[in-house]
């Protein structure tokens, strides 16, 4: 990085923070070191603790006394109380060894964090300095250590050291892979079509940007009203439509909708200019073929994660162009579009950072998944990288075969022009503000939005944070609910209805209400989110009608079976 870079690239950079996946495009595209060791916002770090001392005397002083008590007393939190998955197995907490290095261990960590906590300094140094340290301290584990972990030494006892060989093996295997990182799943454990995403439809229409899908349905009657399902660019359609036995897609058609979803294209060089413009005109092309097959002047639309981003600018484009009445509802799922704050990941985004990912992106000829993938892990290092480098690597474990993390790992390349318009944005927090930004010759106001809107956050969702996607709410105002789902960015999503040990909470909205405080008033009911979207559904279009007796139209034939062609299609 040059020193003109670093200026730009400072850590008191005064652009929004943003939120979601936007952000892991913009900070992995350039990852590296400068990732792990943010020189700036270490700077910054050492200049609060010069002011102030006092965060880093107190730990320094507590730690060491707190270690010794660990060393010889064996005290400390309970190891089992941290709810931490590297130290679940009970030699952690038995053997008094193992038990106080685990203890020892947990404790550095706090102590890390509180120190973090307390720098004066402004908020991307402080979630840059976190980000690193978190990496930092996950390498660090004695779990990573095959002569420290006595879950490696049971195995490798055990297996007379086969778990080291193989080990070995998954390692050549994995590094041999585009995103270099431990293989979360098998990749040969499902067949698209065969083993996941398998519910019965029809490919009704294919341009160059989208396929779009509509399903067999599953009840005498319909709505009169279908939903259209508009899946992230970034990640492949069927996280509603995993293991047949708990298919969302399976189990709205169940509950008497009439289902079309747009697959994108997994994109190459020849769509490099494909940006909002081009996306958002192929959206509002798909919606018109849905009405056109369904006989609906109207459809229900639902928008995931980055496909949530998509859909709003294109039902704000519809409000400014004067054609909104084709839309029933809308629905935005975990997906930010007030960027005013934002997640840790957001915190390496800069104009700088983002000028030279741009530049990066369209000399490849993408923003590429691999790297996309790299970026998500280092947000959740545990998660992300570290369980799954002891199972592949040091107990010389099979990857697991999951469908959720399937679908996880088989993300999609995003077009140049598409991602520099995430980022861009994100950056300039447009859509925040009424009329700055132009999509294909329309100012767009998303406050102008006038139909029934249904907005969904997920708890423990690290990309896009529920109190971001709160802030929607504000943007349109009072024609939104929002409603919080219990689970993580992507198990909110696949969770469909009837789902077991799930949850959900709702409660008034009204602009300017703080998130925290709608959650203090919210009410708690058992159940996923889609049940209460079922029911939000059926009280604003009840009609019924006769279900289809088969797909498409004479105007749109069906041209192949679901799951596509797009879906299928992987680019190295």
């Amino acid at each position: 990085m040059t020193t003109d870079d670093r200026k730009h690239d400072a850590v008191t950079d005064t652009t929004p923070a943003g939120g979601g996946i936007e952000t892991i495009v913009a900070s992995t595209m350039l990852g590296g070191l400068g990732a792990l060791f943010p020189v700036g916002a270490l700077r910054n770090a050492a200049g609060s603790l010069v002011r102030d001392p006092a965060p880093l005397v107190d730990e320094a002083v507590e730690l060491p006394s707190r270690l010794a008590d660990v060393a010889l007393r064996g005290g400390g939190d309970d190891v089992a109380a941290a709810r931490d998955p590297r130290f679940m197995d009970p030699a952690w907490r038995e053997n008094p060894v193992f038990n106080r290095m685990a203890k020892a261990y947990l404790s550095l960590c706090d102590s890390a964090t509180k120190v973090i906590d307390e720098l004066d300094v402004d908020w991307r140094s402080r979630e840059r300095i976190r980000q690193s340290t978190d990496n930092l301290l996950a390498a660090a584990s004695p779990t990573n250590n095959p002569l420290l972990n006595p879950v490696v030494w049971k195995q490798t006892l055990d297996t007379g050291g086969a778990n080291l060989v193989k080990g070995a093996k998954n390692f050549v295997d994995d590094m041999s892979t585009p995103s270099k990182l431990p293989a979360s799943v098998d990749r040969d454990g499902f067949v698209l079509g065969e083993t996941i995403a398998t519910t019965e439809g029809k490919v009704v229409r294919r341009e160059q940007l989208y396929e779009l899908i509509e399903y067999v349905p599953l009840k005498e009657e319909v709505d009169a009203v279908p939903s259209l399902i508009i899946a992230s660019p970034v990640n492949k359609f069927y996280l509603i439509d995993l293991d047949p036995r708990r298919s969302v897609v399976a189990a709205e058609l169940r509950a008497g909708r009439r289902v079309f979803i747009v697959s994108w294209v997994n994109p190459d060089r020849s769509l490099a200019d494909a940006g909002f413009d081009a996306y958002c005109a192929a959206l509002v092309e798909a919606m018109e073929t849905v009405c056109a097959i369904s006989g609906s002047p109207k459809l229900n639309t639902m928008g995931l994660c980055g496909g949530g981003q998509v859909t709003l600018m294109t039902a704000a484009y519809l409000a400014a162009v004067g054609r909104q009445d084709i839309m029933a509802t809308l629905t935005i799922c975990i997906a930010v579009t007030d960027f005013a704050e934002g997640p840790a990941g957001s915190a390496h985004l800069s104009r700088a950072r983002a000028k030279r990912a741009i530049e990066q992106a369209r000399s490849q000829g993408s923003f590429d998944a691999a790297q996309t993938a790299r970026g998500f892990a280092l947000l959740r290092p545990v998660e992300g990288i570290w369980l799954a480098y002891v199972d592949r690597f040091l107990m010389g474990r099979d990857a697991p075969k999951h469908d959720l993390l399937f679908w996880a790992n088989d993300q999609t390349n995003l077009t140049p022009k598409f991602g520099a318009d995430m980022i861009t944005v994100a950056l300039d927090n447009s859509l925040a503000h009424p009329g700055e930004y132009v999509l294909n010759g329309a100012h767009l106001d998303v406050s102008k939005i006038d139909v029934p809107v249904y907005i969904l956050g997920a708890s423990t969702d690290h990309i896009s944070p529920w109190h971001d996607c709160y802030r929607t709410v504000g943007e349109i105002g009072e024609n939104a609910c929002f409603v919080l789902a219990s689970g993580g960015h992507a198990a909110a999503i696949a969770k469909g209805p009837g789902a077991k040990r799930a949850s959900h909470r709702t409660g008034g909205v009204a602009y300017g209400v703080d998130p925290d405080d709608w959650l203090a008033g919210s009410e708690l009911h058992a159940g996923p989110w889609w049940d209460h979207w079922n029911a939000w559904i059926e009280s604003r279009e009840p009609e019924k009608i006769p279900a289809p007796t088969s797909q498409g139209s004479e105007e749109f034939p069906p041209i192949g079976d679901a799951p596509g062609e797009y879906v299928m299609r992987v680019l190295t």
